[in-house]
């Protein structure tokens, strides 16, 4: 999972009422349950190790707060933290250990079970109404991609899914119908944004245009300069990279500067300014203010 490469974007936490009235410290939860999908939200509040999770239908798991560490069957162990998510088929199996977990700091995560037949019907209606005009040409899950760290896209949609299912609106069912489209799409596009950073060479058309940025991502780039890397016109190009990957090519670009600067903030001796300029940006009270509003906090908070 790339996430040097991505801004975790986090979901909101949910407060579960009166910690009292826990029924368990581990894994208590609270269920939505609506006509295509059910939402669980899990907390659990001391230290424990091999809890064993396993779901019918497609799950969406994300992270809220605290920290899991997950293995599955036959693949390497991974620490599971918010602003990031992941996405199973049926029948698999977790492992699950909570290392950090305590009263005073429960660990708190979403995941919702979708049925398969609606999730069938909803990739149809995409492909046929919206067919994807990029490699893979089709939008598919990927669970190869299983572990993603959310960007503002996909989070607003998990976001909204959940709101959705915690209403008492006699229409959240088909409110929850439409959005599971939007959810859907943004975890194809995020994995597809994932697949082209980690692998470069077997990227299709985008490939080219991704690596041209981290080569000159300290310099100036246009959406122009990158449409003719690719041999597209401009609006053409622009409308192609935010259909595949949900962002717009400066966006991408923005995101990648920010990233280098938490790099250079975390691994140098630069001041501020300095950092400002070495990752591509001209202006220091615009570097701020793009920084703070993807991380939330000032470049000298995150240093500190």
């Amino acid at each position: 999972m790339q996430k040097a490469m991505n801004q975790a974007c986090h979901l909101s936490q949910i407060n579960l009422s009166d910690s009292t009235k826990r029924d368990s410290l581990v894994e208590h939860r609270r269920v939505y349950s609506l006509k295509h999908c059910e939402l669980n939200i899990f907390e659990t509040s001391q230290r424990c190790s091999d809890v064993t999770l396993s779901y019918n239908g497609l799950v969406v798991s994300s992270m809220m707060r605290g920290k899991k560490v997950i293995s599955l069957s036959g693949e390497k162990e991974f620490d599971f933290l918010p602003g990031e998510s992941v996405i199973l088929p049926d029948h698999v199996s977790m492992r699950v250990d909570f290392p950090e977990a305590d009263i005073n700091h429960p660990v708190q995560f979403a995941t919702l079970t979708l049925d398969w037949d609606v999730v069938d019907k909803n990739l149809e209606f995409l492909n046929e109404h919206y067919p994807n005009s990029e490699a893979p040409f089709q939008w598919q899950l990927n669970f190869s991609k299983y572990h993603f760290v959310n960007n503002k896209e996909l989070a607003g949609s998990i976001n909204k899914l959940i709101s959705i299912s915690m209403e008492t609106d006699p229409a959240k069912d088909a409110l929850a119908d439409l959005s599971l489209k939007f959810l859907l799409l943004r975890i194809i596009q995020t994995q597809n944004l994932a697949s082209v950073q980690e692998t470069i060479s077997n990227a299709g058309r985008f490939a080219e245009v991704i690596d041209f940025i981290n080569r000159h991502l300290v310099e100036k780039i246009s959406v122009d300069m990158l449409a003719r890397e690719c041999c597209m016109s401009r609006s053409t190009f622009f409308q192609s990279f935010k259909h595949q990957f949900s962002i717009t090519p400066l966006e991408y670009i923005l995101r990648e500067r920010i990233r280098l600067a938490k790099v250079l903030l975390e691994n140098s001796q630069l001041n501020i300014t300095e950092i400002c300029y070495q990752s591509g940006f001209n202006n220091l009270n615009y570097f701020i203010r793009q920084f703070k509003k993807q991380e939330g906090i000032s470049p000298s908070l995150f240093r500190s």
